[in-house]
């Protein structure tokens, strides 16, 4: 059981890194095509950004039925749950909280409230921080608040 956990930890942490590298090489580069509109006014509920999010849980959806099909590889289900649990804490915080998907979503948690001027940051500039949870750096993000300003002037 204790293998277990540490896989969907571990799983859900190496989720961060693969999202960064995913963002940052991928959208911005390669999938430009759909990531801009991310860094867009949206026009509705969805854009076509949306696209990747289905990916994410089609690869952690195909890794569930191989772990169905074959009991024993529980280990193949614990790295599917810890890549499910992140994109339900992307979707959460990134697109629901980020980006007001839900209106009535008003938390004034501090680590929260970084993510949200991390994110800003990214948006205003088209660069870091590319990750959402372990790359909103607090010194980080006050310089370059700091340096904007001081552009600016």
């Amino acid at each position: 059981m204790i293998r277990f956990a540490l896989i969907v930890l571990v799983s859900f942490v190496v989720m961060e890194f693969v999202s960064y590298l995913a963002h940052r090489y991928v959208y911005h580069k390669l999938l430009w095509v759909f990531h801009k509109s991310h860094h867009s006014p949206r026009k509705g509920h969805f854009e076509l950004n949306d696209i990747f999010p289905f990916f994410f849980a089609a690869v952690s959806i195909f890794l569930m039925f191989i772990s169905a099909s074959d009991p024993g590889r529980f280990d193949i289900l614990a790295l599917s749950i810890g890549i499910t649990l992140y994109g339900g804490t992307y979707f959460f915080i990134h697109d629901l909280y980020v980006h007001r998907r839900m209106k009535s979503l008003s938390l004034r948690i501090p680590i929260l409230l970084q993510i949200k001027r991390a994110h800003a940051i990214h948006h205003r500039h088209g660069g870091e921080p590319y990750g959402l949870l372990f790359f909103a750096d607090p010194r980080r993000v006050a310089r370059e608040e700091v340096k904007e300003e001081e552009d600016v002037s």
